[in-house]
């Protein structure tokens, strides 16, 4: 066994990396884990470099990008091994949905040790050890891409891309709270504004309601300021983060946006002159079209498109319509006027993203080899992917890049061969999530009491209207009647349910307290299945809230909704004290 060693500041062999202090009991891997964002980072400068290397680079500089690539400059860097490149390739073939940078590690750790490779290669296909997926890493990837492009290659072009409309959702929605981007706000303001003193930068984006960007309008618009005699040196206070190493692309766009102000607002009017000057030419002329959805009645020619009947319509009712199709998992995008003709697809593709493209073809794939009805025919338990298995194929290996996952035929379950079903027991946290996820699909989904459809609202109203045209109500799951009756809006009123609500409260808040009470549920029937299970992690993710200016919300006892959506009483909602969608109480700070 190779002696364990102590690195501080010294050129490192692979042996050496290997024998790292931190790296046992698999600390390599919570070590990645941890690191995984300045790893992206360094291997786009240095790709050929030893992955074990630069953890253990990161890990003396305490995750310090710039200090670890500083010292990597004026050192012999250990490079990544033939033998570690030829064992990862292996490893891409046995555990094709893994990190790739998860198999570079391994391969390097476990290039000159079979046993151990063996043993970890068990415990990965037994699914008794878990490992970072490749999805998970193409999410990452594409998230550092937006903030490079974010912070070093602005283009207002792309920028509208992110943010159509920026001048509305940075006035009117509340990104900067108090729990979130409070500091690294206060870190902007303190730059940019380093003659004014931090008292009254806090003051002020207090009296904005955290929101940066009306801060940053009410202090250039202030009368009289009172400025410091001298530049402030530093961002005031060692309390305060600097915003220049964040990494929320939503604070970033908003920066993006102060920064470059009057060349996004510059760039919006020009494109509104030109368009209203080809929309008068061509008004002048007979030119204009009409949308036979929404009726908007001054388009050009190349804001329009048609079914093959000659029906025309604007892009943004096709791209909406499409999207709602797909939703229903439908792939032939009708014409809206009922001719019984379809969308060309060529036309769609030139409408909206790739991604809801890619989605189409998938679900149009999956449709046309369905309704062959190819004997051996297998899809995918986690996506839309099929393909022809022979019968004695035990494992369905998944082609598409966005999945890759292994799945065993008979149970649908991931891959656990070489052991039958029947040997596999469920991790009691896989049990758990189980639960869970069930329970959140419940909330979720709503099934219409006539026709049976299952869909999810995305916007709108509460007053739903199936495509059997049977309306319902979608707080409470009752029927209702074509009048609004069952619902109120300015004032909550009993035995009602709000006519409009945030989706966050259905979509988020509602999932999460069902998952809490099923959590606190097992604390006393079965304490077990939670002695090694981090809730949070198994809870759904947080999301934004949506406070659009242009969408309407009711009057809320919030609570109460919860209880109604998820079928509990309201006291049950009460009592959950652990909610991580409740504002935290944060302390008054002392100017």
């Amino acid at each position: 066994m190779a002696e364990i060693v102590t690195i501080y500041d010294k050129e490192l062999t692979l042996a050496e990396c290997v024998a790292y202090l931190k790296f046992e009991n698999y600390g390599w891997q919570t070590m990645y884990k941890n690191y995984m964002s300045n790893v992206i980072k360094a291997l786009d400068i240095h790709s050929d470099i030893s992955r074990l290397y630069l953890l253990i680079k990161l890990d003396v500089t305490k995750n310090n990008l710039d200090a670890t690539l500083f010292k990597i400059q004026y050192e012999n860097k250990l490079i990544i091994s033939p033998d570690a490149v030829q064992l990862t390739k292996n490893l891409k073939d046995i555990i094709p949905d893994a990190d790739p940078i998860y198999l570079d590690i391994v391969g390097e750790f476990y290039a000159n040790n079979d046993n151990k490779l063996y043993e970890f290669i068990d415990q990965i296909t037994t699914n008794k050890r878990h490992y970072p997926k490749l999805k998970e890493y193409n999410e990452h990837v594409n998230h550092l891409a937006i903030v490079k492009s974010l912070r070093n290659g602005f283009t207002v072009q792309e920028f509208l891309k992110m943010c159509p409309d920026p001048v509305n959702y940075f006035k009117n929605i509340k990104l900067n709270s108090m729990s979130t981007h409070y500091n690294e706000s206060l870190s902007y303001l303190s730059e940019r504004y380093n003659l004014v003193s931090m008292a009254k930068l806090r003051t002020e984006l207090l009296k904005q309601k955290y929101n940066l960007t009306n801060t940053v309008e009410s202090l250039l618009a202030d009368p009289s300021p009172v400025y410091l005699k001298n530049k402030r040196k530093s961002f005031g206070s060692h309390q305060l983060v600097n915003y220049k190493t964040t990494e929320n692309i939503e604070f970033l766009k908003e920066i993006a946006y102060l920064d470059h102000k009057d060349e996004i607002l510059n760039h919006i009017e020009s494109v509104k002159t030109v368009h209203r000057i080809q929309v008068e030419q061509a008004k002048s002329i007979g030119k204009l079209n009409t949308c036979g959805c929404c009726f908007d009645n001054e388009l050009l020619t190349s804001e329009v498109f048609s079914c093959p009947a000659g029906h025309i319509f604007c892009s943004a009712c096709i791209k909406k319509g499409t999207e709602v199709a797909v939703g229903g998992s439908k792939v032939d995008i009708k014409c809206f006027a009922d001719c019984g003709e379809e969308f060309n697809l060529t036309m769609i593709k030139s409408i909206v993203d790739d991604k809801l493209y890619q989605r189409i073809m998938r679900l149009k794939q999956a449709q046309e080899i369905k309704a062959a009805d190819i004997e051996g025919l297998e899809t995918c338990a986690f996506c839309d992917y099929s393909v022809i298995l022979s019968p004695d194929l035990k494992i369905i290996n998944c082609l598409n890049p966005e999945c890759k996952k292994e799945t065993c035929r008979q149970c649908r379950e991931e891959s656990h061969f070489p052991y039958r079903c029947d040997q596999i027991e469920k991790a009691p946290e896989v049990e758990v999530r189980t639960m869970i996820e069930n329970k959140m699909t419940e909330v979720l989904i709503r099934i219409c009491y006539n026709c049976k459809r299952k869909f999810v609202k995305e916007d709108g109203c509460n007053k739903m209207t199936c495509s059997c045209g049977k309306q319902m109500c979608y707080i409470c799951r009752k029927p209702v009647d074509s009048n609004y009756a069952h619902f109120y809006h300015q004032e909550v009123m009993e035995n009602k349910c709000p006519l409009y609500t945030d989706e966050n409260i259905v979509h988020t808040t509602a999932v999460e307290a069902a998952a809490r009470l099923i959590i606190n549920e097992l604390k006393i029937k079965k304490p077990d299945l939670l002695r090694n299970i981090d809730i949070n992690k198994i809870l759904p993710a947080l999301k934004k809230s949506n406070n659009s200016p242009n969408i309407q919300e009711s009057a809320l006892d919030i609570n109460k909704v919860v209880a109604t959506v998820i079928g509990q009483n309201v006291e049950d909602i009460n009592n959950l004290k652990d909610m991580r969608s409740l504002e935290p109480k944060v302390k008054k700070r002392r100017y």
